[in-house]
């Protein structure tokens, strides 16, 4: 397929939804802070940095030129103030991330493919790239990649990444998924990889993936199960979380691992359906392939034999520890601000 050169990206302004002038808004007066050329366009505006974040963004930016992308993420990371416990499981995360994005990002494509097609090559847009590695692996398939997150040490570690990959098509801007700083009908494929249980205002975030898509485009992204009976909730490394109504998980992760439980929304096999049906024309919930997930290859043959098998396919969706959401946009919707 023939990928466009140098496809149009125009930002606007998530005050007024008016066009960007480098970080000005001639529309509404508003002027958004820039670092690296990354621009801070989260809306409404988060409260401002606290000293220690301000001392990492300063850091990381002094040494952008002169450290590696390891030696950044080092920096990044080595003043978590978490058990010895979470630490370890997130050097081990961070240390698989480049495998980890590129077999994702083929398993989602994998999947995609045998229900939808992207229309074309043009842009595709990461929400919630994090550190980048997603997104250099898209910025091979894609003429032109928007990483988008609310974190930015991450976007500046991701700035690096494509750097020493030297990987010159890929924009990133600091924003949240549920106000995207871009036109409507602009991008082929949406993907987000391990965030729809970080998106606290999920029916919004979605709303905004469909502006976003062009007519016939995609979006994929994985989503672990609140009901999930085999492993311990990811960010708690505790089993069974998601059985307690909502009020009452804090407390039980507080009580048996003595630490906050404020980061993540698991969703049910239920509750994606619903915000997924609410919002695009053609959606599927399946299985991901768990070899994606460092799981062994022939777990994914039995699992695709449970996939055939009607009785039992939707049952254990309700209890699988991840979901695999595929969608597609029929025509696109109206301006919507």
């Amino acid at each position: 397929m023939e990928i466009q050169t140098n496809p149009t990206i125009t930002l606007l302004c998530p005050s007024c939804w008016g066009t960007l002038e480098q970080n000005h808004c001639p529309n509404c007066g508003e002027s958004f802070s820039q670092t690296l050329d990354i621009l801070d366009l989260r809306w409404p505006r988060p409260p401002s940095l606290t000293t220690a974040e301000e001392t990492l963004v300063t850091n990381l930016v002094t040494q952008f030129e002169t450290k590696t992308y390891r030696e950044l993420v080092t920096l990044r990371f080595q003043d978590l103030d978490a058990p010895p416990e979470f630490l370890t499981l997130y050097h081990d995360y961070q240390a698989n991330l480049q495998t980890r994005g590129r077999s994702m990002m083929d398993m989602f494509q994998t999947r995609l493919s045998e229900h939808y097609k992207i229309p074309d090559r043009q842009i595709a847009l990461d929400i919630g790239c994090g550190v980048g590695t997603s997104t250099a692996v898209l910025a091979n398939q894609f003429a032109q990649v928007i990483g988008i997150d609310p974190s930015l040490p991450d976007l500046i570690l991701a700035k690096k990444y494509c750097q020493e990959q030297h990987i010159e098509n890929t924009l990133f801007v600091q924003a949240f998924a549920q106000q995207i700083p871009l036109q409507d009908n602009l991008v082929s494929y949406v993907v987000a990889l391990n965030v729809i249980e970080h998106l606290f205002d999920v029916e919004n975030a979605f709303a905004e993936f469909h502006r976003v898509l062009k007519a016939d485009g995609c979006f994929c992204g994985d989503s672990r199960n609140r009901y999930d009976l085999f492993f311990p909730e990811p960010h708690a490394q505790l089993h069974w979380v998601g059985l307690f109504p909502r009020r009452f998980q804090p407390w039980y992760v507080r009580t048996f691992k003595e630490r906050p439980y404020v980061s993540a929304h698991l969703l049910s096999w239920l509750e994606l359906r619903r915000f997924a049906k609410h919002t695009f024309e053609q959606t599927t919930i399946t299985y991901p392939l768990v070899s994606a997930y460092g799981q062994p290859v022939q777990t994914d043959k039995w699992i695709h034999l449970l996939e055939k098998t009607p009785i039992f396919r939707h049952l254990a969706l309700i209890i699988f520890p991840s979901h695999l959401l595929l969608a597609k946009v029929g025509n696109p919707l109206s301006n919507t601000h």
